[in-house]
């Protein structure tokens, strides 16, 4: 009985006492040509086959961070809107520079297809993924550890969103929301929702919005990354409203997006206070 009181006790002062989290675009102020990056390393571009994909004439193929770029048509994959507008932009951009690049390479030196993970400057100074995602050409996409300008890349997603420029103004990346969000849609979304369960398991958060109940969206936090989320406390969402974007997958009848760094998640200020007593929160002490 005494320790119903106090956990009750604990959710009455957690929904007055919330962790000031909110992510807006004076939190990102990172300069996109951070030194503290590796040290550049020339290389020449033989071949651009998207907008985040490179050939260099050694034959390495380099994965440009910190950015998602439009699919090309390829094998089996159908051509996405602004996917061979993108590699035509960088195509040229390149070819002003007579395809010469400097790369910074990530801390994860690889990615699964064992291409060559790096940050991309021209000889100017210019920043490939910032440049991409300032004109509207492509979306940030945030993976540990390779996260050092991740902050930097989200302003110039948030200008390009601002200008509607691009691939903003497609219909599939507008904020939707999560309640109202059809079971069929998955890939790149933008959604707002309110935040119904956290559960904890041994390596991850599961971070519940309210959403079609037999195709529930969840957000899934691997323990090892919440080392990012520094002002963070995931059992204070409960309640809360909030924005997230990335990539929406289904799995075992549940919709699932990971979230991986701060720069995805925006927690919507309220001016009322919430219940004392939360109806829907969960608490699982599953290790």
């Amino acid at each position: 009985m005494i320790c119903k009181k106090i956990l009750k006790k604990a959710l009455f002062l957690s929904a007055f006492f919330v962790s000031a989290v909110y992510f807006s675009p004076v939190a990102f102020s990172q300069n996109c040509n951070s030194h503290t990056l590796s040290p550049a390393e020339p290389g020449v571009v033989k071949w651009v086959y998207d907008g985040d994909t490179l050939l260099l004439n050694d034959k390495r193929k380099i994965r440009i961070i910190g950015i998602d770029t439009p699919e090309i048509r390829h094998h089996q994959q159908a051509a996405q809107a602004y996917g061979a507008k993108a590699r035509e932009a960088l195509r040229e951009l390149l070819k002003e520079q007579d395809y010469q690049i400097l790369l910074r390479f990530g801390k994860e030196k690889y990615d699964r297809y064992q291409r060559l993970l790096a940050h991309v400057f021209l000889p100017d100074g210019t920043n490939l993924s910032n440049w991409l995602l300032e004109n509207g050409f492509a979306r940030t996409l945030a993976i540990p550890p390779n996260i050092e300008l991740a902050n930097c890349y989200k302003l110039a997603e948030q200008r390009a969103q601002t200008n509607t420029l691009r691939i903003w103004r497609l219909k599939n990346h507008q904020l939707k929301s999560a309640l109202s969000l059809p079971s069929r849609i998955k890939g790149y979304v933008r959604l707002k929702g309110s935040v119904k369960k956290v559960l904890h398991y041994k390596k991850s958060i599961i971070i519940e919005l309210d959403s079609n109940p037999k195709r529930p969206i969840q957000i899934k936090v691997k323990k090892r990354n919440l080392r990012y989320f520094k002002n963070l406390d995931p059992d204070r969402l409960w309640g809360r409203k909030i924005e997230i974007s990335g990539w929406l997958k289904n799995k075992h009848g549940k919709r699932r997006l990971y979230l991986n760094h701060p720069s995805q998640l925006t927690i919507i200020k309220e001016k009322k206070k919430l219940s004392p007593v939360p109806p829907v929160i969960e608490w699982s002490l599953q290790q």
